[in-house]
């Protein structure tokens, strides 16, 4: 039975796992004011080319998304986000257990651009609405795209002409990193949003994901309110010995993904040749496939993965590779179908 569930279905990576072995007798400070903690931040500001940027260690997505956008907020203010947006179905209102709303876009795609916001921005002007104050992107999307510099650099100029702040959910972004698709670099991401965050648990380690802040607003006090939603560990120098262990590495927060990313194109590819229409187009480590019942059935009689609704009377089945898919999983799979 082939896997294609999701990308955090392992422990962790190899060099990760030996990592903690290794310092697993040593006696550390919490909170994240360890020599860890402190490495790992370090060569996070030199791969990111920005030497002023406040990085904080969370658990996991959902706790990265609510503190990331809860920050610099206040109680009448809201977020603009596509309405396929992670925030909005898949994590159970916990940005509105915060007091916020989120505002939805109706999008074509899974992407939010630069007229979508201007036409959903201009109609709040009045006592009884709220007022927008963050927009909300992931990259990938929900959908599997990647965006581009040019229409990332059009959002953020549009967030920073309307005193606004662009937050982008960065669960799987070294998946988006690494996709043909993309012409930017770790580097630039500090140019092209004002908090953003990298994912650890979908690009092979236990957990945790790395807020990284640039705009100033938003740092004052922040570990206070990383405490108060719950999303502060005490024993923080694990997720630092993670970040400190890949990012010793050149390359090595986007290695695991390169090979995720050639698999996934392997993979569409095959699924094409065998006469099969992709429901979105390929670009990331997801791939979305048009099935008949029939094929539906098949499929899930050799492999394991999750179904998105309908498109053109079909199931939209995803399939996600990660760091361990191998070629023996893709021609296997492909083999079969």
């Amino acid at each position: 039975m082939y896997f294609f569930v999701n990308d955090y279905n392992d422990i962790g990576r190899d060099d990760i796992l030996d990592a903690l072995v290794k310092a697993k007798d040593e006696y550390n400070t919490g909170y994240g004011f360890d020599k860890h903690c402190e490495n790992a931040r370090a060569l996070m500001r030199k791969a990111l080319a920005n030497e002023d940027l406040d990085i904080h260690f969370i658990p996991g997505g959902t706790g990265a998304n609510v503190v990331g956008l809860a920050c610099g907020l206040r109680q009448e203010e809201s977020i603009l986000a596509v309405r396929t947006g992670h925030i909005e179905g898949h994590e159970a209102g916990s940005i509105e257990a915060t007091g916020l709303k989120i505002e939805t876009i109706k999008s074509e795609d899974g992407k939010l651009s630069r007229k979508l916001l201007e036409e959903k921005y201009s109609h709040y002007d009045n006592e009884y609405m709220t007022v927008p104050r963050k927009v909300y992107i992931s990259n990938t999307t929900e959908l599997g795209e990647v965006y581009t510099k040019k229409e990332l650099s059009e959002i953020y100029d549009f967030c920073k002409e309307n005193d606004l702040y662009l937050f982008m959910d960065g669960a799987r972004l070294a998946h988006a990193l690494v996709s043909e698709k993309c012409d930017y670099s770790l580097k630039d991401l500090a140019n092209l949003c004002d908090i953003f965050y990298l994912g650890g648990t979908k690009n092979g380690f236990l957990y945790a994901e790395a807020i990284v802040i640039v705009n100033d607003d938003l740092k004052k006090h922040f570990i206070n309110l990383q405490k108060q939603k719950a999303q502060l560990m005490a024993k923080s120098f694990i997720p630092g010995i993670m970040f400190e262990t890949v990012f010793a590495k050149e390359d090595g927060y986007l290695e695991g993904a390169r090979i995720s990313y050639q698999m996934a194109k392997d993979l569409a590819s095959g699924i094409r040749k065998k006469g099969y229409d992709l429901a979105y187009p390929f670009e990331s480590n997801q791939v979305f496939v048009k099935l008949s019942p029939d094929e539906l059935r098949n499929w899930q009689k050799i492999a394991q993965f999750e179904t998105m609704g309908e498109i053109d009377g079909k199931t939209i089945a995803r399939l996600v590779t990660t760091y361990r898919t191998s070629k023996s999983d893709i021609e296997g799979f492909l083999s079969q179908i």
